[in-house]
């Protein structure tokens, strides 16, 4: 039967009568204690109530990282409905996506973002209702004044385990391939148990500053849910992560726990370096990097330059948190691709195209079960199902196990090709190329040359001070035929200023492949 206390709202805030004035979470000079945060959790959810929202609806929340933000993703929750964050630098055409394909009848905007949802607004038919924190023109529905008039002793909705709480869009699919993650009550906790509570320790006295927006599975969890779980202290930057930012809330907020991006870690690294400042992260318990695949070569500069060893892993918005993980430093750091092992209550093993488990360093599919895992996607967004028989979900991604039991990620399943035959894995050949000092970063992909034949084209971001001509285009190919099979190296390379990337950090390489054409056939081609 329903019941308010399997409503994820409440159990993530029971503890506020043992935490009492405890800060939950902070954002610049505010602060929310945790029974501040309960009052206005219900608050927001009497006044979603009060305009008709009802239990399974959608809420569009389309905020930066704020208060707000926080209180109004927990208020969807208790109020029953379904939270749909959304990140703040989406377009107005894609936003225009994203609110048709989940049916957000009501949306939560900041001022500064209505401009892109008035422009869209129209054409959404389900959405009825536009709360605005601080609106500009009059007539607007004001968030602050609807939440002040609202009851703080509102009870939360009734709710199962199994009923969805949460609709996450994961980063990297191109707009017109929209997956939709539902997540229920019960997943967010399983996650929790799984990631925060047993693979990082985090306890009550923990503060932890996320820098990963909470549009993300990664940055939801880590920045709100789990901190609230654990009766911790969370902080919350609103601000695009600049290292100027964030080395001044580092200094504010003294986290014990750091969680980021790999971007963020190279940009931090960079500018530490650069500045000459003292490691700003030598201080914490632990730095957690997320939400994309971690360089090898920028360990050691973390390392060096920031004062801190990186937890690291694998995970996926459709397990809301790590599937795998370990910390640099270990019998395992170095090895290219390193994901570490299972975390606690989860099972992974890598299968051959039939779905039947493969031997130590045979690359195949990884397929993941356990608690934390949702149960399918919104509206059927795939026609096969994703699950085996036996519960195994099949990820999009390819990895080998070894011989001590450690995964190791080769990349997208829809990102290897074929060259003569002979699979090539593009995160192997991004590693060989990022290993040469004039590469920052890069992105491979397969493209067609003039006989329509794949061969390996590499995007390159060159390292400050390099000259991106002729001569290290043909340096870097040479340099990638003496560390890898002759075969992989990539046959064209264009130097870019940057690579295109999703508001949590992760590779578009959907973009790359609308730029790839076909090109003529060079003398080095094997």
């Amino acid at each position: 039967m329903p019941s308010p206390s399997q409503n994820l709202a409440v159990r993530l805030l029971e503890g506020a009568a043992r935490h009492g004035d405890k800060i939950a979470l902070r954002e610049g000079e505010r602060s929310w204690t945790y029974a501040q945060l309960v009052d206005e959790v219900a608050r927001v959810s009497d006044a979603l109530r009060q305009l008709k929202l009802a239990r399974g609806e959608r809420v569009a929340i389309l905020m930066r990282d704020t208060l707000e933000a926080a209180a109004s993703i927990l208020g969807v929750i208790h109020a029953g409905a379904v939270a749909v964050p959304l990140s703040e630098l989406v377009r107005p055409s894609d936003l225009r996506t994203y609110l048709a394909h989940c049916g957000a009848v009501i949306a939560v905007v900041d001022r500064d973002l209505e401009p892109a949802l008035d422009q869209v607004r129209g054409e959404v038919a389900a959405l009825r209702e536009v709360l605005c924190v601080d609106p500009q023109a009059a007539g607007e529905r004001d968030f602050h004044a609807i939440v002040r008039a609202a009851d703080p002793t509102t009870p939360a909705a009734a709710v199962t385990d199994s009923d969805m709480c949460l609709l996450l869009y994961s980063a990297g699919a191109a707009p017109e391939e929209l997956r939709g993650v539902p997540h229920t009550h019960a997943t967010p906790l399983a996650a929790y148990q799984s990631f925060a509570r047993e693979f990082l320790g985090l306890v009550a006295e923990d503060r932890v500053l996320s820098v990963t927006r909470l549009a993300t599975a990664y940055g939801l969890g880590t920045g709100l849910l789990f901190p609230l779980a654990a009766g911790a202290e969370s902080a919350l930057v609103p601000e695009q992560p600049r290292s100027d930012v964030l080395f001044a809330a580092v200094e504010r907020y003294k986290p014990t726990l750091f969680c980021a991006t790999p971007s963020v870690y190279g940009q931090l690294a960079r500018d530490v370096e650069d500045s000459g400042r003292p490691q700003p992260l030598a201080g914490l318990r632990a730095a957690v990097s997320g939400a994309e695949g971690m360089p090898d070569k920028l360990i050691p500069r973390i390392r060096a330059a920031l004062g801190t060893e990186v937890t690291v892993g694998y995970g996926l918005t459709e397990l809301f948190q790590f599937a795998l993980g370990g910390v640099t430093g270990q019998a395992w750091d170095g090895k290219p691709g390193t994901c570490g092992k299972p975390l606690p209550g989860i099972e992974a093993r890598v299968v051959d195209d039939e779905g039947a488990a493969i031997g130590a360093d045979e690359i195949g599919t990884l397929q993941l079960r356990g608690a934390p895992l949702f149960s399918g996607y919104w509206g059927g967004a795939l026609a096969d199902d994703p699950f085996d028989a036996d519960g195994w979900f099949t990820t999009r991604d390819r990895f080998f196990v070894d011989a001590a039991g450690v995964f190791h990620h080769c990349g997208r399943v829809d990102d290897l090709f074929k060259v003569g035959g002979k699979w090539v894995s593009p995160v192997e050949v991004e590693r060989a190329l990022t290993a040469h000092e004039s590469v920052w970063e890069c992105a491979v992909i397969g493209a067609d040359d003039e006989d329509g034949l794949i061969k390996p084209l590499a995007f390159v971001v060159p390292n400050v001070g390099t000259d991106p001509g002729p001569a290290l285009e043909l340096e870097l190919r040479e340099y990638v035929k003496q560390v890898l099979a002759p075969y992989k190296y990539p046959r064209w390379i264009e130097f870019v200023p940057a690579l295109p990337r999703g508001p949590g950090g992760k590779l578009l390489r959907y973009k790359l492949r609308s730029t790839r054409r076909r090109r003529a056939s060079t003398a080095h081609d094997l």
